[in-house]
């Protein structure tokens, strides 16, 4: 009806001619809205079920993201060629390995311009500074009590919510979580044929090695010290990704037998106890300046060597036989906790059953995880071994 008009008011002013026009427009407009009729916009809703069960819909691919944990960068990267240019906003980019961000911004320098909008932890947020950088989808990387609340708000106000992960780890494998994820992002950014790639080798990778696992009943107990420095020792409990990690890597973590959550403090006392078959600590760069176990980005196989001997000289922990028997190690907690834990999970296979991985190079994937999916390689020191034949981390 507005066309209609509108075709009257000109034909009325201009004469036969100019009449024809107008119809012939309006011939044009006619069929393009019958096409769209048939065959709908060029994006068709995307419509997902995320990690916490909930249908999320986007009219398009999402290009402002706003998230509450910024190791969301890895997980975009592995799948997007830009990925800092879909960020609007992130939490906490400190959690980001510096050296991973320095070679984040040698290639994007706008990550130093992203604005640092929302927390880690729902009861931080302000609803006002996310919605302050128009997100057209909020990503949350890390589920913790209180994000159903906010989510609420958030799509009310006209922003979707994506949970990549849910209030119970027990529903999925960490190689389904994270394959799930990936490919939760991958739809909801429109790149589902990359998100799939990875996803399947990820899933590869720890088919390969239950395989090898079959059969096998020995389960060498290790002690898993996170965030390892001056004290003893902080260990994930049995509803963390790193213990499940470990266990489907062959191994047992012996804190998952005093901690039911998700991470609590071993006393040496039961440590030593314990007698764990095999240690393993994790670390990150920050830590270098409190006397930490430092390794990950832009470090180098003798200093992240250096910090790891620092650490297990000090609470009685040179005592264990792990220790004296050089069955001591280390890996990068970014690592372990991000969408490369893959990394971390195949360090513990040839960690806990050196015979049976012997040919496991976890450096070997890393190289083809940079060649084939990073849009950023990462390059460093993210494992190492207490002797000089166990380490060796650079791709």
């Amino acid at each position: 009806m507005v066309t209609a008009m509108r075709f009257r008011r000109v034909a009325g002013g201009a004469g036969a001619g100019a009449a024809r026009r107008p119809a012939g427009l309006l011939r044009l407009v006619c069929l393009a809205v019958l096409a769209w009729s048939v065959v709908g916009p060029a994006w068709a809703d995307i419509v997902m079920t995320d990690a916490a069960g909930r249908e999320v819909r986007l009219e398009r691919p999402a290009t402002r993201i706003v998230t509450n944990e910024s190791l969301i960068l890895l997980s975009l990267a592995l799948i997007d060629p830009d990925p800092v240019a879909r960020l609007a906003g992130w939490a906490a980019p400190q959690r980001v390995d510096r050296g991973i961000y320095d070679a984040f911004r040698r290639r994007f320098p706008a990550i130093d311009r992203i604005p640092v909008v929302g927390a880690v932890v729902p009861s931080n947020v302000s609803m006002e500074a996310l919605l302050s950088v128009q997100p057209d989808l909020f990503v949350v990387r890390i589920w913790q009590p209180g994000w159903d609340d906010l989510a609420r708000q958030l799509e009310a106000a006209g922003v979707p919510v994506l949970f990549l992960d849910g209030p119970s780890t027990a529903t999925r494998s960490p190689a389904d979580a994270t394959a799930f994820s990936i490919e939760l992002l991958g739809k909801a950014i429109g790149r589902e044929e990359q998100a799939g790639a990875f996803a399947e080798f990820v899933r590869s990778r720890y088919r390969m090695v239950a395989e090898r696992l079959a059969g096998t009943a020995e389960r060498p107990k290790v002690l898993m010290d996170v965030h390892a420095g001056a004290l003893c020792c902080y260990t994930p409990g049995r509803g963390n990704r790193i213990t499940q990690d470990l266990q489907l890597a062959g191994g047992h973590n012996i804190g998952s037998d005093f901690v039911a959550g998700y991470d609590g403090q071993l006393s040496t006392e039961y440590v030593l106890g314990a007698e764990p078959d095999v240690y393993i600590g994790t670390g990150s760069p920050h830590l270098a300046a409190q006397g930490g176990l430092a390794l990950g980005g832009g470090i180098d196989a003798a200093s992240a060597r250096a910090s790891l001997r620092a650490v297990l000289g000090r609470n009685l922990l040179g005592e264990l036989a792990a220790v004296r028997e050089g069955r001591a190690f280390a890996v990068s907690h970014q690592l372990a906790i991000s969408a490369l834990s893959v990394l971390a999970f195949e360090c513990f296979a040839t960690w806990s059953h050196p015979d049976l991985f012997a040919d496991l190079d976890p450096a070997e994937t890393l190289a083809e995880i940079n060649r084939r999916f990073l849009a950023v390689p990462v390059e460093g020191t993210f494992w190492i071994g207490l002797k000089d034949e166990a380490g060796g981390a650079r791709p």
